[in-house]
């Protein structure tokens, strides 16, 4: 649950100057509905060194490289889980596991760990966010966002972005359990009401 709120936070807070700050230079039509519709034409989309060159202003790779520290946590438990189902399987006949075996587990385990840590490479994810940028942005807007991100607001602006993820992390992770709870406590209600009481099993008849 944390990791998938970090990276909903971080993604709203690298979107807000693309989608509100009044600083940035804009070339987009006023009308914002045609300039949400309008196909950027290939001659005049940004090309992948000028996208590298904006993340790298804004300070993107850093940010996700952040964000994938804190990623494989959930995957790792889970596999710490399935870990401690193999082993008391191993151990149903009684006994301990044998050092050759423990050892044997430490290894493979180790091994997923560190898979789980490479599953989405940031260069991989920057890529995906070359072409997204690629088909909403033009090299006239990359432009005006980098001039943007060097000046001094632009820079505290991203100075500012990681106390305001820790500011509204707390509240968003509260309200996100809380809801959550609540809408599984009303699912199990409702659930129950519509499909009737449990069926009691018939006494059992003693044998004469």
């Amino acid at each position: 649950m944390r990791s998938r709120l970090v990276l909903l936070v971080l993604i709203a807070l690298v979107a807000i100057p693309l989608s509100g700050n009044s600083q940035i230079p804009s070339t987009a039509p006023t009308n914002r509905s045609a300039a949400a519709s309008r196909e950027i034409p290939a001659a005049e989309k940004p090309s992948r060194e000028q996208l590298l060159e904006l993340f790298q202003v804004m300070r993107i790779r850093s940010q996700m490289e952040e964000m994938l520290r804190m990623l494989p946590a959930p995957l790792q438990q889970q596999l710490q889980s399935e870990q401690t189902e193999v082993e008391l399987s191993l151990m149903q006949t009684g006994g301990e596991l044998t050092a050759a075996q423990k050892s044997a587990r430490d290894r493979v385990t180790q091994k997923y760990f560190v898979l789980a840590e490479k599953q989405y490479p940031v260069d991989e994810m920057l890529s995906e966010l070359v072409a997204v940028y690629q088909r909403n942005l033009s090299r006239e807007d990359v432009d005006g966002i980098i001039a943007f991100y060097r000046s001094t607001p632009g820079q505290h602006l991203l100075d500012a972005q990681p106390l305001m993820a820790k500011e509204v992390m707390p509240a968003v992770t509260k309200k996100f359990e809380a809801r959550d709870k609540e809408l599984v406590e009303r699912y199990k209600k409702e659930l129950n009401d519509v499909m009737g009481p449990p069926k009691v099993p018939p006494p059992s008849t003693p044998k004469s």
